[in-house]
């Protein structure tokens, strides 16, 4: 499956150096990003190298002014997109100063709260909390100023760790810190975690697969605490259900850096991509091929 997977991503390497969503669609940080990480994996040997370059050059040129990464050409403002460029890039020490100035970004930025009008009005009418939710703790958010989100949060999270010895500790401990208790807070009952909130309008919501998956990643040196094990065993049981390949990777990248065993994971991956090649988008296939192959090491802290 892997050098099947790893020719399709190539195919779709738009003349640019990046990857869009699917062939022939616009350039963006994300999917370039997980491509270059995806084909990286593979080794030198691959014959992937001159694409490896090309789709690092795309990600260092779009880099804006600030240190963070836009989505795409069309789409020019700082994105959560930044967390996966950092994450890609960490590892060469080409562009340790680049990626650095990233995390220096990612450190000052903050999910918004919501604000005092909308807290005024709940008070004087009695109205049911929209979201239960410590409203304090904050992580990172899709876009600058917006609320903060399980899954930007946890990306956030991993790229902060990776770069911290080249961060300032105080700044550092200080954004883990909040960010780890965010992502604890809004787990869902009997584990898991939602995209955002585990209870709306005080009816309780449930876990998603790959949500789970990330937010265990990016707290998996606390591999131990309850909450992680807990959470470990939701995602084991969802799985059992699901087929995407999105979810089926990021469980098996997880289930990897809790050294628990994956291979019945991988065996329902490769029949997914034998059944649909992921319809051709780039995303599932990168995280395929890094799940396949020793991808988690990017992963791990």
């Amino acid at each position: 499956m892997l050098d099947e997977a790893a020719s399709l991503l190539l195919t779709l390497q738009n003349p640019d150096g990046g990857w869009g969503a699917v062939a022939r669609r616009r350039s963006n940080t994300e999917v370039t990003a997980l491509a270059v990480l995806a084909l990286q994996s593979l080794g030198k040997n691959s014959g992937a190298s001159a694409s490896v370059e090309k789709g690092m050059r795309w990600l260092i040129e779009r880099q804006n002014a600030d240190g963070s990464w836009p989505i795409s050409d069309s789409a020019k403002g700082p994105s959560w997109a930044t967390a996966i460029a950092i994450i890609t890039l960490s590892s060469v020490p080409e562009y340790r100063p680049q990626v650095v100035k990233a995390g220096q970004w990612a450190l000052a930025q903050e999910g918004g709260k919501p604000g005092l009008l909308a807290q005024i009005v709940l008070f004087v009418t009695g109205q049911k909390q929209v979201v239960r939710l410590n409203r304090d703790l904050i992580g990172w958010p899709w876009t600058t100023g917006n609320f903060s989100w399980v899954e930007p949060t946890s990306y956030f999270m991993v790229a902060v760790k990776k770069l911290q010895a080249h961060l300032p500790a105080s700044a550092v401990q200080q954004r883990l810190e909040q960010a780890e208790l965010m992502i604890y807070d809004r787990m869902c009952d009997g584990g898991g975690w939602n995209s955002g909130n585990a209870e709306v309008y005080e009816e309780k919501l449930w876990p998603y697969p790959d949500t789970t998956a990330l937010a265990l990643i990016a707290t998996q040196e606390r591999r131990l605490r309850k909450e992680n094990q807990l959470s470990l065993g939701a995602l084991g049981d969802m799985m059992k259900s699901v087929d995407s390949g999105l979810a089926l990777s990021w469980a098996i990248i997880c289930f990897s850096l809790y050294q628990q065993d994956s291979s019945w994971l991988k065996k329902s991956l490769e029949q997914r991509f034998a059944k649909t090649k992921f319809l051709g988008e780039t995303k599932p296939l990168a995280l395929a091929i890094l799940a396949m192959g020793d991808g988690a090491r990017y992963f791990r802290i």
